[in-house]
């Protein structure tokens, strides 16, 4: 059970997924949020890439690799729930795929795998995706 957070602003008292609605997540990103997927750090990873934006969120992703396949992928963040969720996809959407398949995937691909988020986190779509390239861009 959610427990209930003051929404200082309407004065009313609001469970942190009603807010996260309101702020404009779709049910599946709050669902990945709520199961934090992915995240969580990595033994022996074949690749770790790490990169911060201009706000000063932080992304760590950890890619296990059978050869040029992703096997496994988790990551680690500083920031802010937008980031968590844009990671989250990211991880999801690029197991069992190939390197070059997963260096493929665009803005908009994870923008429509989380059916939404506010158009104030679209950057954090941004930092996923350039964490992977930094990770993956020897590789290729």
């Amino acid at each position: 059970m959610e427990t209930p957070i003051l929404k200082i602003i309407e004065g009313t008292k609001q469970t942190k997924i009603e807010v996260l609605r309101n702020a404009g997540y779709s049910k599946k990103a709050i669902r990945l949020l709520k199961q934090q997927l992915n995240f969580g750090s990595m033994e022996k990873p074949d690749i770790t890439a790490k990169h911060q934006s201009d706000c000063g969120d932080m992304l760590i992703l950890y890619l296990k690799l059978d050869k040029q396949t992703i096997k496994d992928a988790k990551y680690e963040y500083i920031g802010c729930r937008g980031l968590e969720a844009a990671a989250s996809a990211l991880t999801e959407m690029i197991k069992g795929k190939t390197l070059q398949e997963a260096s493929k995937i665009g803005f908009l691909d994870v923008l429509t795998f989380l059916e939404g988020i506010p158009p104030s986190k679209y950057e954090c779509v941004h930092l996923a995706l350039n964490t992977l390239k930094k990770g993956t861009g020897e590789f290729l």
